[in-house]
C-alpha cells in the first residue's frame, strides 16, 4: 500500500508545476522540491488511510478494487471521478488532475474556493457518519478491514479535517499525492 499527503502549496509552487514540461518534470518537482521542503503547518499525511478516506467520502463502491486508474482484477478501469458528491470527492482523489493517468504516481490539485466548499462538508462527518461509510464502502477491499483500520482511518480523517480547516481562506491550492506499490 502507497502512502498519501496533502500539501498546501504557494503560487509559485503551483505556476511551477503546472508549467512543468511534462508529467516526469510535475512529479520530480513534488519530489525535489515540495516534498523536500516539507512545511510542517502546511503538510498533511493520511499514510495508508488515504484509500479508506477516498471511499468513504467519495462514496466508491467496495467492488471497485483499485482507485488507480488501471484495470482491476475483473479489467475493469476505474474513474475516481464518477465517484462522490461535490465536494466531498475532492478531499483525497479529487479536483484537478496535474499529471495523466498514470500507474506509480498521482497528484490530484484542490482549488483554494474549492477548499473553502469542502470544509464545511467535512465538519458534518463525525465519527458515526464516517464508520457508516467505512462499513459501506470499504468492506472486503483489503484484509486489513475491520473495527482497527477504522480506528486507524477515523484517526487520519481528523488530522485531514484539521489541517483543512488551517487552509481556508489563505488562498492556497492543495496537492494530493500519492506513489504506487
Amino acid at each position: 500500500m502507497t502512502l498519501g499527503v496533502h500539501f498546501a502549496i504557494t503560487d509559485e509552487q503551483r505556476k511551477t508545476l503546472e508549467g512543468a514540461a511534462d508529467d516526469a518534470a510535475r512529479i520530480d518537482y513534488v519530489k525535489e522540491v515540495i516534498e523536500e521542503a516539507w512545511e510542517e503547518e502546511f503538510t498533511v499525511e493520511s499514510d495508508k488511510a488515504w484509500d479508506a478516506l477516498h471511499r468513504c467520502l467519495g462514496e466508491v463502491s467496495s467492488d471497485v478494487y483499485s482507485l488507480w486508474p488501471i484495470p482491476d482484477k475483473r479489467g475493469i478501469c476505474v474513474s475516481i471521478d464518477d465517484y462522490g458528491e461535490y465536494p466531498l470527492k475532492l478531499c483525497v482523489l479529487g479536483g484537478e488532475k496535474l499529471i495523466a493517468e498514470n500507474k506509480d504516481y498521482c497528484i490530484r490539485l484542490i482549488e483554494p474556493h474549492e477548499v473553502s466548499d469542502l470544509v464545511p462538508a467535512l465538519n458534518e462527518i463525525d465519527i458515526v457518519e464516517l464508520s457508516k461509510r467505512y462499513f459501506k464502502y470499504c468492506e472486503e477491499v483489503w484484509p486489513e478491514f475491520g473495527q482497527e483500520d477504522f480506528d486507524y482511518s477515523w484517526e487520519y480523517f481528523v488530522e485531514v479535517r484539521a489541517f483543512f480547516r488551517r487552509m481556508d481562506g489563505n488562498g492556497r491550492s492543495i496537492i494530493f499525492t500519492v506513489a504506487g506499490a
